[in-house]
């Protein structure tokens, strides 16, 4: 069971089945992810996964998405989404049930990024299980790394811990997600970070496919991140791989 402000599933939407097929054909290559196709009544969200785990999910509608969008857990949504008003975010979708999933709502943060919020009901999202092929952590990256700080501390009632020049929120000593500053020109945004055993053989992967890497292998705590791009939507996600 995830904590409040704890991420604790991430999904991506685009506007045609095309789109949708060929992103789900290009991550299960990528990462040795299955894929699960739902029906049409819930936008064809197809879920993928590895190992078995739920890692993931693509979804399809009429219009917006695009990126990735990281749900932050809560037991109370309607609260949640009131206390992200409060201190300056805004709730744009939602909150609505999923049907006996639980309840979601998406919203913006004061510096620009989309995130979301996710009530459990018979999901609960991923499970804290670490491997390779799944998410192990979630960056946000902003200008202004410090209003964010403030922000989802506020919100989440989350606290700050200095980390090698960015700043991860925690709740009992426990980190949740590090925050940043952005490339210059890049929007704010918070990306997943997917473990991989092999850094060198993953972008060969990607770039085979003809996707874009931004950032390959940079020295990161506890190893090496490559940050690179999707050939359908373009949507940025970063790769890691921990230090022997």
């Amino acid at each position: 069971m995830a904590y409040l402000g704890q991420p604790c599933w991430v999904d991506i939407t685009v506007t045609s089945a095309d789109d949708r097929e060929r992103l789900v054909a290009f991550l299960c290559d990528t990462f040795d992810w299955t894929a699960e196709v739902n029906g049409p009544e819930t936008g064809y969200y197809t879920m993928l996964r590895r190992d078995g785990f739920d890692v993931a999910a693509v979804g399809q509608q009429t219009q917006g998405g695009g990126q990735w969008v990281t749900y932050l857990a809560t037991d109370d949504i309607e609260a949640s989404g009131a206390r992200v008003r409060e201190h300056g975010g805004q709730v744009f979708m939602g909150p609505h049930t999923v049907m006996r999933a639980g309840a979601m709502a998406v919203a913006l943060d004061p510096v620009g990024a989309v995130f979301g919020l996710w009530q459990a009901d018979l999901f609960a999202g991923f499970d804290d299980t670490i491997g390779a092929g799944r998410p192990e952590w979630f960056h946000h990256g902003s200008p202004d790394p410090q209003a964010a700080v403030d922000f989802y501390c506020a919100a989440f009632d989350l606290s700050p811990r200095d980390d090698d020049g960015d700043t991860t929120v925690e709740r009992n000593g426990r980190g949740f997600f590090s925050l940043g500053r952005n490339i210059a020109g890049n929007p704010p945004d918070i990306k997943p970070v997917i473990l991989v055993d092999d850094l060198a053989s993953i972008e060969e992967r990607i770039t085979a496919a003809g996707g874009e890497i931004y950032a390959s292998r940079v020295p990161v705590p506890g190893g090496l991140a490559t940050t690179f791009a999707d050939p359908v939507v373009q949507a940025p996600l970063i790769i890691s791989m921990n230090s022997a």
